[in-house]
């Protein structure tokens, strides 16, 4: 009797070896994605706090209106993200969103409080 690995055991061990290691990669790809989807929330989150920061630290409740702006580019290490802030009503419903590109789909954080004349 011979002693060694016949050619399909051979071709079996290749095969399953080509398939772990190809979901081996595939996984690690979508969890760099998902790393890198989850960085790109983070900022969004820090980039509408912010702006609402900002309006907090209006000079007075008739101010807040001019914080108002339309979806407008980022600049500096934020230049892949868009902000637009929307002022509506009384007491004040204020809304900061975040917006950035993943694979040509938009994607989105959004803030939204309210401010009161009290004590302004």
């Amino acid at each position: 009797m011979k002693k060694g690995f016949t050619l399909l055991e051979m071709l079996v061990t290749i095969v399953l070896l080509t398939v772990g290691i190809t979901s081996i990669l595939q996984i690690a790809g979508m969890a760099m994605f998902a790393d890198t989807n989850l960085e790109n929330v983070t900022i969004a989150r820090y980039l509408a706090q912010e702006a609402m920061e900002e309006i907090k630290d209006a000079a007075s409740y008739s101010d807040i209106d001019s914080f108002a702006s339309e979806r407008s580019s980022l600049t500096g290490d934020f230049a892949d993200f868009d902000r637009e802030v929307t002022i509506s009503g009384d007491p004040k419903q204020v809304d900061v969103t975040v917006y950035w590109t993943v694979k040509g789909q938009d994607q989105s954080v959004e803030l939204v409080t309210l401010f009161t004349d009290y004590d302004y």
